[in-house]
């Protein structure tokens, strides 16, 4: 894939610290990895606080100069106080918009949405993007670099103290409320060893340094790390917020005590509490150096809460979107439709190849009588979806989602013509997307295709049982 330019409009500073330059600039490198070229509208402070940025003056301007890059396959915004009023000029200039957002609090203009929160909703979203919109949502969509994924085996054989001996202390490039100071107020007199990680541009870096120095053992201050994943690998336990940088904690399996910072990481605060792989603590202006201080103290089931951890996020949400947007500009992106009676001699047709059903559940060939009264009740069962893929307007395959107790369960087929095209992952995927909840999919036992699809999309291997694997996923 070459030939594609992704403009990316977003802003960073002492304020709002540096957590959207953070995610654009990874799905940046992937998109580059793949061919594409990278161009950045951003403001004056922007170059002032993202140290990763100083290579790349060459290719930023100024937001009000962003037509003078036209034309662009695609602009990629991350902001919060942008919406569809600003966006909708930018179609002058670019073939697709994609919005990364937290807050569904107001509206876009965008043909991909992207919100990697625990607990987002498709409904979150009701009314505040066009019809055709592609939200991906939930941490199977996490912006995250790739040294997260490829250690992550690493991280998970390293976790095996039942205490902390070991402490980040990271809330981000700037934390301009200065929570680190307070953290490492409450650890004094623990005996830790701590590293604390900010930006060479953060606000109270200088007394972020002399509480650090008054720690025993002294703890370490580094700004500007490149290899956090490394550093995340080596330590016990971290101090942060909820934010972006939970889901790199929960790749590695590191146990958390966590602080909402901002009102949009209530959700992943509770759910990650929730789920046993955090300590929550209370919002950020009615925390004290005792609250940290308290939570070391109390007793913490380290191997328990990297488990839960990892069960959250694998760590390859970055080359998922970047794939999305590659078949979006490239035309490959599958369109799901609603399947129809008129659709039942084309359904046949692939339910019958040799292959299809060499797979299947049942391996003899399905009547065609017998087929239409099926398809008749399963297009009149609320609680059965099964869509036809097109690319193209071209018929490339089939899934159906059926509701069992609380869980989605999936199964599909491949045109035999469109096979070894990767269609069957982007056809998964994207009804994966529609859906809430619990998804499962049974794979035959020797179709090693559909596990890799399913693997793919983030399920994982729950068990086998005659002849059939059950993957399972949570969104």
């Amino acid at each position: 894939m070459t030939g594609h330019t992704a403009l990316f409009r977003f802003d960073a500073g002492p304020e709002i610290g540096g957590g959207h330059a953070v995610r654009c600039l990874t799905l940046a490198r992937e998109l580059e990895a793949r061919g594409w070229t990278s161009r950045f509208a951003v403001g004056p402070e922007t170059l002032g606080t993202v140290a990763a940025m100083a290579d790349r003056a060459a290719d930023c301007v100024v937001p009000d100069d962003m037509a003078a890059l036209a034309p662009v396959t695609a602009v990629i915004v991350d902001h919060y106080g942008l919406d569809i009023g600003d966006e909708k000029p930018w179609r002058e200039i670019a073939r697709h918009i994609v919005v990364l957002d937290d807050l569904a609090d107001r509206r876009h203009d965008c043909d991909v949405l992207i919100d990697q929160g625990l607990g987002r909703r498709t409904g979150d979203y009701a009314g505040l993007v066009p019809p055709g919109c592609r939200l991906l949502l939930g941490p199977l969509h996490g912006l995250l670099r790739p040294e997260f994924a490829a250690m992550r085996e690493a991280a998970q054989a390293a976790r095996g103290l039942a205490t902390v001996q070991r402490v980040l202390v990271a809330f981000g490039l700037s934390d301009p409320d200065n929570l680190t100071v307070r953290a490492l107020e409450g650890l004094a007199g623990k005996g830790l060893q701590v590293d604390v990680v900010l930006g060479a541009g953060a606000p109270h870096l200088d007394s972020v340094r002399d509480a650090a120095a008054a720690l025993s053992p002294p703890g370490r201050v580094l700004c500007d790390v490149d290899d956090m994943a490394g550093l995340m690998v080596e330590v016990d336990l971290a101090i942060g917020a909820f934010g972006t940088t939970s889901w790199e904690r929960c790749v590695l399996g590191l146990p958390t005590i966590g602080v909402i910072a901002a009102d949009n990481q209530r959700d992943n605060a509770r759910i990650l509490r929730d789920f046993g792989a955090a300590v929550s603590l209370a919002w950020h202006a009615d925390l004290t150096a005792k609250d940290f201080a308290n939570a070391l103290g109390r007793p913490l089931d380290l191997a328990d809460m990297s488990r839960r951890a990892t069960q959250l996020c694998d760590g390859l949400g970055t080359g998922r979107v970047a794939g999305i947007i590659g078949d979006l500009a490239e035309g490959h992106a599958p369109a799901l439709r609603s399947a129809t009676m008129a659709d039942a001699d084309l359904l046949l047709l692939w339910r019958n190849e040799q292959e299809t059903r060499r797979q299947s559940k049942t391996t003899t060939p399905v009547e065609r009588a017998g087929h239409v009264s099926w398809l008749d009740g399963v297009l009149a069962d609320p609680n059965r979806d099964i869509r036809v893929a097109e690319v193209n307007g071209r018929p490339v395959g089939s899934i159906r989602a059926e509701r069992s107790g609380d869980a989605w369960v999936l199964s599909w087929m491949v045109a035999p013509e469109a096979r070894g095209k990767g269609f069957g992952h982007r056809i998964v995927a994207r009804i994966v997307e529609d859906l809430d909840g619990e998804i499962q999919a049974e794979v035959r036992v020797g179709n090693p295709a559909s596990a890799r699809i399913a693997s793919a999309v983030g399920m994982t291997l729950r068990d086998e049982t005659d002849g059939l694997t059950t993957w399972v996923m949570r969104k």
